[in-house]
């Protein structure tokens, strides 16, 4: 009763405001109204309380396949064949060859990304960022995934095949290093992947086309952590990141259940 009181009080103050005192019907008009809303406003009010004291942990289920606003749980994987994201970048600078050819070049590329982004690692933890630090360990790991796909495919077709060598590669600061993470990231993704997607269609090799769009889906993502890292390195976080083991998806803080890539559950990733 206090809270509808005070609302009261605040509708009447409106009410006087908006109409001044009038004959006595218009008053007791004016009364209802002013009883009416004072006692929605205090409904309103309980609402708001109760919202606030509801779990937000995003445990709970609601909306489009169970997940609720604030958990990723997905329920279906995403394919070359339905996907809307597969499109290759106009000017294309990817040299592409047949499915073998395009694995190695594949494994080149990852086998540079992961150099780059464990010594950006160690780079970020002398600065002072040790998540940033994380994030790096954690795609490295990443790109390892990749590696380990591509090589096993590229032995079916030819088991003389060899890993290619790690190159030479340079550092910059880490809000560089980010940057240049996410182009690479964004190139593979963009133009590389699906130049390879595109072949291994035409060739019938499903292997492949399963390999490149876990990867090219994984790239974008990484992506997608760099420009965040990049974003917030004044104001970090102490949250933790988490690599799937099949796909190599990274995923950052608690809210998922699932990759969103290949729906390994998240009790299987590794954290960082």
């Amino acid at each position: 009763m206090e809270n509808i009181n005070e609302n009261q009080d605040c509708v009447e103050n409106i009410a006087s405001s908006m109409g001044g005192k009038g004959s006595a019907s218009e008053q007791v008009s004016r009364r209802g109204f002013v009883k009416r809303a004072a006692v929605g406003a205090a409904a309103l009010s309980l609402t708001g309380i109760l919202a606030a004291c509801t779990d937000d942990s995003g445990e709970g289920e609601s909306g489009e396949g169970g997940a609720s606003d604030n958990v990723l749980a997905p329920t279906s994987a995403p394919s070359a064949e339905t996907g809307n994201n597969f499109n290759i970048m106009p000017d294309s600078t990817t040299v592409v060859g047949t499915t073998y050819e395009n694995l190695i070049s594949a494994m080149t590329g990852e086998t540079g990304a992961t150099t780059k982004y464990s010594a950006y690692s160690k780079v970020a933890d002398k600065e002072g960022f040790p998540q940033i630090a994380r994030l790096f360990a954690c795609a490295a790991d990443a790109e390892k995934i990749h590696i380990e796909l591509e090589y096993a495919l590229a032995l079916e077709i030819d088991p003389t095949t060899e890993r290619p060598p790690a190159p030479q590669v340079e550092t910059h600061e880490s809000d560089i290093n980010l940057i240049f993470g996410a182009q690479g990231e964004i190139y593979e993704t963009s133009d590389m992947y699906p130049s390879f997607i595109k072949v291994a269609q035409e060739e019938g090799n499903e292997a492949a086309v399963e390999v490149f769009t876990r990867a090219k889906l994984a790239e974008a993502y990484h992506a997608e952590r760099y420009m965040d890292a990049y974003n917030t390195i004044d104001t970090p976080t102490d949250e933790h990141y988490y690599l799937c083991p099949i796909c190599g998806y990274i995923h950052k803080g608690e809210g998922v259940k699932a990759c969103p890539i290949c729906l390994t559950p998240k009790s299987r990733f590794t954290t960082y």
